[in-house]
């Protein structure tokens, strides 16, 4: 079948980069900027006046745009209620970015009529502090400023640069060595919803770096946060009115030394596959009675005919090579100045991303299966971010979407022995999952004079997720053990199979608050009430089909791009059977949360900061589903009531150093799918999950303390420690009745857990190293950070028999015990860019186990990346080089049997293993400056 890849947006972006597009000197350059006070808050109305040019007012979130032509200027900046500013020695250029960022201090009696005076460099370095320093909750961020001058494309490569922060697959964050299911995620101050229906987690590589403001992740939580957390919140912020129009392209190929012109194989390819979309060849037939048992009541003639319209193509093979990956961005910026002071601003990005990779993987399990699989995984995955924003004054309204579209299709064949059952096996599946995610949020911020200066933020958002597997295949066979006898297809039981699975979330919410300042005494001071709901509606069905074992004995020896043919399927051959079903394969969900909290923010005098509250959240959660041989459906309704108070406390004995206090009660909810009956064997991992109807949400108490020092502009040096403790954690866990060969996996309340944590974090400038401010080393940084974390789950067992057993203990699953981050990054003057990366997590519980099978445990890896960019054409063009995983050392999981969590070869069976190969990565950019 001939290749599918995408050469129309080849073609236009390659357009857009050769065309000779003329852009027209102008004499006037933009400035941008934005106005903040110490506690991080914008400040609506700010006046910023620049030396021989008309004064402007900032807008509703404190942003503001001077047009000056070039030179060097003297800017005052001035706001009732805090002491005026002046800035010397801004320097605008036609070239580069005229960024500038000011914060403005506090009134007081003894700085009434006082101008501070201070140097574009040094505010530069206060900016750049106050972003993590002067926030109320522990946490690390990085700034828009920041992010411009790191080589990151997507949010998930930024994010691996915040402490104690790492990325699991390219995408997803883990904190504090804590695993998805307790993050979350925020855009835009609305949460954003699971890419990973089956799970809590949020794939990061969807939103281009260059749309973003900034990247805050709050370790501990505030009264106005989700109180849904115990590992952090990852709150990203979009840029939604640009500072100048512009129109940027990007391209960039990868090659893999695994796969790269290698040979693959996959069954054919859709027309629409390379659009990340199904052409509905692969859906189930219309045909097919989709009401359960009604396939059953059809007589065998039927049954024929409905099994005859399945596409019995679908087991054919095609062969091509792996083609280099192909990356794209194009981002549009626009921005349009009002006569009478508006201005309308609109972003507008599109990435796509086409891969084809090869594995070799080895999964081993003692006494019961020794097999290799061959993985050809084909993957497309493209987003868009769409964000408009009107502001005038200081009133503010935003639209902002976010779509993304992947579709990843897993065809590997199996080889090897079932030793359980003295059979070699040969097996072929196709694995394939089409996901679609929709994020809308309409916003608005107004702050009244009328009011004493109130600040009003609300926000309207709506999510939509869904996940098809269109005929997921598997076809098995089997012979005797190192015989010559031929292989026969094996039908008994799941070893072949037809899937077809459908699943739709829809989300509605709605945030609303009031920011009210006041004074005590001489020490401003502020309250936030504020409320929140969140309304989710899901909609699953799984359909799982087998075939009955032929009449013709002679047709289970046909090849497997043959035994399925329609000729094949009749009366004396195959038919399909729903042996496999299950009434819980459907199941419909209904969650609604509710929620309002009161904060408040006291600063008891210059050196103490404290900010205490509660948040109060109910939650309902419905879900109904069939159950076998019972007329009455399986119906889960849970409500419950959190009171969640929190506190964090900041002494500041210096401008530069904080030390923080914060402790806070958390919870962690049940997914939809962590509760619903619905059983999924997965071939590629060999065992099967299922939900808990009875599950409970768990309840976490944190507590933190943590000292932080600011040496310069963009240094930190910071340590802290962290204690949580959890009662009825959720895990995954391992049922005891599960066979070697039919492990069954469920999601399972332990009685509690606690955590231990220390972590620090270190960003200097090497120049300390000389003393010398003006040399190289001044811009070259070490990034480091280390977290050292300790858990303990204490356990409730029972045997196969349900009787109580012991209690036992162990670490949390998908809790890492160490987590390393370290690197170098050289910001040159000239638009050179270099970073050098290192990662390692600790051994990380993977699979609980049970008293007859040992947990399985990831083993640490060295990950190692190299980048290097350079920026061409008057800055406005950059070329980068990425080295990604140089080592390549194995992803390895192994059976923990000794009483070590260090993997021993000598005690210790590796369970699977594989080498995912080094990546290398040559990108181009270029901006356009659309100057009208």
């Amino acid at each position: 079948m001939k290749q599918h890849y995408p050469l129309q947006l080849f073609s236009i972006l390659l357009f857009l980069l050769v065309s000779p597009l003329i852009i027209l000197a102008q004499n006037l350059v933009t400035v941008n900027g934005k106005v903040i006070n110490q506690r991080n808050e914008l400040i609506a109305g700010a006046t910023i006046n620049i030396t021989g040019q008309r004064s402007v007012a900032a807008n509703a979130e404190g942003r503001f745009t001077l047009r000056v032509p070039a030179g060097k200027y003297q800017i005052t900046v001035s706001a009732v209620g805090y002491a005026s500013k002046e800035i010397s020695d801004v320097e605008v250029t036609t070239a580069g970015i005229n960024d500038l960022d000011v914060i403005l201090e506090d009134s007081k009696k003894e700085l009434e009529g006082v101008v501070v005076k201070v140097t574009r460099r040094q505010e530069s370095t206060n900016t750049l502090l106050s972003f993590q320093k002067n926030n109320v909750a522990v946490s690390s961020g990085l700034a828009a400023d920041f992010i411009r001058r790191t080589p990151d494309r997507n949010t998930g490569e930024v994010l691996r640069r915040v402490s104690g922060a790492s990325i699991q697959d390219n995408k997803f964050v883990i904190i504090r060595g804590l695993s998805d299911r307790y993050n979350s995620a925020y855009i835009n101050g609305a949460q954003l919803p699971s890419s990973e229906p089956d799970k809590k987690a949020f794939s990061f590589d969807v939103i281009p770096s260059g749309l973003i403001d900034n990247i805050m992740i709050y370790k501990t939580a505030t009264p106005d946060l989700t109180g849904e957390f115990a590992g952090g919140l990852v709150q990203i912020t979009t840029k939604d009115i640009p500072t100048n129009r512009s129109l940027a392209v990007g391209v960039g190929l990868g090659f893999n030394t695994n796969s790269t012109f290698k040979d693959f194989v996959s069954n054919k390819r859709s027309s629409s596959d390379w659009l990340g979309f199904d052409d509905g060849s692969r859906q189930l037939p219309t045909e097919y009675p989709v009401k359960y048992g009604e396939y059953n009541k059809l007589n065998a003639d039927n049954k024929t005919a409905v099994s005859q319209a399945f596409n019995d193509d679908a087991y054919a093979e095609q062969a091509s090579k792996a083609a280099p990956i192909q990356q794209y961005n194009l981002t549009y910026s626009e921005v349009v100045n009002g006569k009478r002071g508006g201005k309308f601003g609109a972003v507008i990005g599109l990435t796509y991303r086409q891969s084809k990779m090869l594995y070799n993987a080895r999964k081993f399990l003692p006494e019961y299966f020794e097999y290799n699989d061959a993985q050809n995984k084909y993957s497309v995955n493209w987003g868009t971010v769409a964000n408009f924003a009107w502001t005038k004054g200081r009133h503010k309204i935003a639209f902002k979407n976010l779509y993304n579209q992947l579709l990843e299709d897993n065809y590997y064949i199996r080889s090897g022995i079932s030793l359980d059952n003295l059979q070699d096996v040969s097996l072929r599946s196709s694995v394939l999952n089409q996901r679609s995610l929709l994020s809308s949020q309409l916003e608005g911020t107004h702050q009244f004079s009328f009011l004493k200066n109130v600040k009003l933020n609300w926000n309207l958002n709506y999510s939509y997720n869904s996940k098809q597997q269109p005929d997921l295949r598997v076809l098995s066979y089997v012979k005797s053990e190192g015989s010559n006898e031929p292989f026969s297809a094996n039908l008994r039981g799941n070893n072949t199979n037809r899937f077809f699975s459908d699943l739709n979330d829809n989300a509605f919410g709605y945030t609303a608050s009031a920011l009210i300042p006041f004074t005590i005494g001489s020490q401003k001071q502020s309250v936030k009430i504020g409320g929140a709901g969140t309304v989710r509606l899901r909609d699953f069905r799984a359909i799982i089909l087998g075939y009955d074992e032929p009449a013709d004995k002679s047709l289970l020896h046909l090849p497997f791009n043959q035994v399925f043919n329609n000729n094949n399927i009749r009366p004396d051959g195959f038919y399909l059977n729903t042996s496999l079903q299950s009434p819980s394969d459907k199941y419909y969900g209904i969650s609604a949360l509710s929620a309002a909290y009161i904060m408040f923010d006291n600063k008891l005098n210059d050196k103490i900061r404290f900010t205490w509250g509660s948040r109060f959240e109910y939650f309902e959660q419905f879900l109904k589903s069939n159950q076998q041989g019972k007329d009455s459906a399986l119906i889960v309704n849970t409500a419950k009531f959190d009171f969640l108070p929190s506190a964090n406390l900041t002494y500041s004995p210096g401008k530069r150093t904080n030390l923080r206090l914060a402790a806070s009660r958390t919870v962690a909810r049940p997914e939809f799918r962590e509760i619903a009956g619905f059983a999924f064997f997965d071939f590629e991992q060999l065992a099967s999950t299922s939900g808990n109807p009875n599950l409970k949400r768990s309840s976490i108490i944190n507590s933190d303390i943590r000292y932080e020092f600011y040496p310069t502009a963009g240094e930190i040096l910071s340590a802290g420690a962290f204690v949580k403790n959890f009662t009825d954690p959720i895990e995954l866990r391992l049922n005891e009745s599960s066979g070697g060969s039919a492990r069954r996996y469920a999601f399972q309340n332990a009685e509690k857990a606690s955590l231990y944590g220390f972590e620090i974090e270190i960003r200097k400038r090497l120049s300390v190293l000389t003393g010398k401010n003006d040399s190289w080393l001044d811009r070259l940084y070490f990034n480091g950070n280390v977290s050292v974390i300790y858990s303990k789950v204490t356990l409730t067992n029972t045997d196969a028999s349900g009787e109580k057993q012991a209690s036992s203990s162990r670490p949390l699953q998908g809790q890492s015990p160490y987590l390393v981050n370290a690197g170098f990054q050289y910001d040159g003057e000239k638009g050179t860019n270099l970073s050098l990366l290192y990662n390692r997590i600790g051994e990380r519980l993977a699979l609980v186990g049970n008293t007859t099978f040992p947990d399985i445990y990831e083993k640490p890896r060295d990950l190692v990346d190299f980048q290097v960019s350079q920026k061409i054409l008057h800055k406005k063009g950059e070329v980068r080089l990425t080295v990604g995983d140089i080592l390549s050392q194995s992803f390895v999981t192994y059976q923990n049997i000794d009483a070590a969590k260090s993997f021993n070869k000598n005690t210790d069976v590796i369970f699977s293993s594989y080498k995912p190969g080094t990546t290398f990565t040559i990108g181009f950019n270029y901006t356009f400056d659309l100057k009208k």
